[in-house]
């Protein structure tokens, strides 16, 4: 059971008066009262609570409304702290001053909070190298001048109501004492030492050992924890929080850049395909990256019938104009959630017979693709650079004959989709690949995925605002040298020799 500290109160110093610690329920929590009995219903669920008697139930109601003391909790109450320490969760913790000004309030985010207490820490601090400062979207803060602190660590969002608050966090990003920060923020020796006891039961302190995830990068840890449930509070999934804003259509329009018709492309004929393409099982276990090239480059008939099998448009989906909910869906060869649709392809060539090198969309609807001439030298400039990352991408290993850049469309996805979204365009990235894959090496082509591409290059050598459309996956095509296979006859695998417990040998 988690036990709240009720530690005495700080003697008041240098003319400031003890601070407050105030606990209130979320507001999102809702208690129904039946008698001595209440049901909790929260965004985690529901509990209902028996036989807690009718005063600790009008006092629990009470803690809906308004914050209550922890001192005055701690003496009147305890059946009521018993009952907050068995769902530390559903609860607000807030250091205020006497009149009741915030400082800071401690919000769970987690199921797995605990209620944070009111621990001192004692000598040097410093902030957790997971932690960062933001403000939040309009409408959204409890107040206008909050800024949250927040970090994958930390099963709390940290609201600061006070600038002070905010410097005094900026301070311990160096170690220091919780005094010498709070004389640098500008704050009592027994505010600081009240904060620095919410940073640390909140888990935004550095415990330092090694203790904090040595093998992840900022940037992915926090990604991790806010796109899947579990590690915040956030609205998560099919939410359609922006209904507000036009969904974007279906099917792309032709860019700024896009002249003319366009080039159509042949479509491929069924019966030829099957007579032709090996069995799935022979593509999937000879499927490789191919870093080597024909001395002739790749076709444009071989890119018409890639793109077709791959990434055309089979139907778009109507979605029901009287749903708020409703819009147009897409298919594709590829599985994509909600329908979505939202991953364009573009073409970087550079050798390809029956195509002029420079920059092409592929209209996944027409089945067509859509010159994108330079208008300026920078953006000839850029698609150099973006050719160039792809070489370099393979360990300087190959000539790009044609590149292609996925890009993805956010509107389509975020419109409908909460926390989740980019996290599922890049689910859609997966599949695609693995999608060119199959039918490149069914077809005899040379496939080859990349793991890194130029965001900014492709903005500019495409056109694109890298907010509204950008690149999210590089992948190059080119024509298979004779030499290479193009299917397996067989199964290979380590099965016995895991099975055996001997080693798997050194290409493993």
């Amino acid at each position: 059971m988690t036990v709240i500290e009720t530690l005495p109160p700080a003697p008041a110093t240098g003319g400031h008066r003890p601070l407050r610690r105030l606990l209130r329920l979320r507001p999102e929590v809702e208690v129904t009262a039946q008698g001595a009995d209440v049901e909790l219903a929260h965004p985690w669920g529901r509990q209902r609570v028996h036989a807690l008697g009718e005063r600790t139930v009008a006092a629990l109601l009470d803690l809906t409304r308004a914050d209550a003391d922890l001192d005055l909790l701690s003496l009147d109450h305890v059946r009521l702290l018993k009952l907050l320490e068995r769902f530390p969760y559903l609860v607000t913790t807030t250091v205020a001053d006497p009149l009741g000004t915030p400082l800071a309030t401690a919000v769970p985010i987690a199921r797995s909070a605990a209620l944070p207490g009111f621990a001192r820490p004692t000598g040097r601090l410093v902030l957790s190298r997971f932690a960062y400062l933001r403000r939040l979207p309009d409408g959204q803060g409890q107040d206008g001048e909050s800024c949250v602190l927040e970090s994958p660590m930390a099963p709390f969002r940290l609201t600061l109501h006070q600038a002070a608050a905010g410097a005094f966090v900026a301070a311990l990003s160096t170690s220091r004492t919780a005094e010498e920060a709070a004389l640098l923020a500008g704050m009592s020796p027994g505010e600081g030492e009240a904060l620095a006891g919410l940073l640390a039961g909140g888990g935004f302190l550095d415990a330092g050992q090694g203790s904090e995830a040595p093998l992840w990068d900022f940037h992915d840890l926090l990604f991790h924890a806010r796109s899947r449930p579990g590690r915040h509070d956030y609205p998560t999934g099919g939410v359609f929080a922006h209904q507000d804003v036009p969904q974007l259509p279906a099917v792309s329009a032709p860019g700024a850049r896009e002249e003319g018709e366009g080039i159509d492309l042949p479509v491929p004929d069924w019966d030829t395909v099957v007579a032709r393409d090996p069995a799935l099982s022979e593509v999937l276990e000879g499927r490789r990256s191919v870093r080597t090239y024909a001395d002739t480059p790749v076709t444009l008939d071989q890119l018409a019938e890639l793109l077709y099998r791959v990434a055309r448009v089979r139907r778009v989906i109507p979605g029901d104009p009287a749903d708020p909910h409703g819009y147009d869906g897409v298919e594709r060869p590829y599985p994509a959630g909600g329908a979505t649709g939202e991953l364009e392809v573009y073409l970087s060539v550079v050798k390809c017979v029956g195509l002029e090198p420079g920059v092409y969309r592929y209209d996944a609807a027409a089945h067509r693709l859509r010159p994108r001439p330079f208008q300026h030298p920078g953006e000839e400039a850029a698609f150099s650079e973006l050719v160039t990352a792809a070489w370099r991408a393979t360990a300087c290993t190959v000539d790009p004959q044609v590149l292609l850049t996925v890009t993805s469309r956010f509107g389509r996805l975020s419109w409908k989709y909460s926390q989740i979204a980019y996290a599922l365009t890049l689910k859609h990235v997966g599949v695609l690949y693995q999608t060119l894959y199959l039918v490149a090496t069914a077809m005899g082509l040379a496939p080859c995925g990349l793991g890194s591409g130029d965001t900014d290059a492709a903005a500019r050598a495409l056109g694109l605002d890298w907010t509204a459309e950008s690149s999210v996956g590089e992948f190059l095509i080119g024509s298979r040298p004779a030499g290479v296979p193009r299917t397996a006859h067989g199964f290979a695998d380590v099965v016995d020799a895991a099975r055996a417990g001997e080693g798997f040998g050194e290409n493993f």
